[in-house]
């Protein structure tokens, strides 16, 4: 058998951990967003996306996770921003500080484990990694209305 993965979004001051539908950037800290009901004011940052990846299933170990944007064009002086291995904050509009999401596997830092390893170990860890920390921030130049569309991948190995 092999490992299933899982996105769970966390969110509010108590962390309610959802299973993510989409990662929808939005004017609200809330999952599963529809955009056009939350949307992003120009000039201003989108709440912060605390996601984590449940791997299920069985495996022997997982390791080697890595996190980039593939595709999509960003828009005039858009940026999606991701911080690695973070613990969980109430999520806020305030810029974080993470520098931009890498395009590619090379410029990924490793994800770790829930328990701070470099293996996600069957049977002996929880199967979460830490959180990635998204924001996706605008100008006053960014055009109004929805960002295209992006693809974002998680690449592993598994034994």
């Amino acid at each position: 058998m092999s490992a299933t993965l899982t996105w769970k979004e966390s969110n509010t001051v108590s962390e309610v951990v959802t299973t993510a539908t989409n990662l929808n950037f939005g004017a609200s800290d809330s999952p599963n967003l529809v955009v056009a009901t939350y949307p992003i004011r120009r000039g201003t940052n989108s709440f912060d996306k605390y996601i984590r990846i449940l791997f299920s299933g069985t495996w022997t170990t997982i390791s080697n996770m890595l996190f980039w944007k593939s595709a999509g064009t960003l828009l005039t002086d858009e940026v999606i921003n991701c911080g690695y291995n973070k613990t969980f904050a109430t999520p806020s509009q305030t810029t974080n500080g993470d520098s931009a999401v890498p395009t590619t596997s090379g410029g990924s830092s490793a994800i770790q484990s829930d328990a701070g390893n470099a293996t996600i170990v069957y049977g002996v860890d929880t199967g979460y990694t830490k959180y990635l920390r998204l924001q996706t921030r605008s100008t006053t130049s960014t055009p109004t209305g929805a960002a295209n569309q992006k693809t974002f991948i998680l690449q592993w190995d598994e034994v």
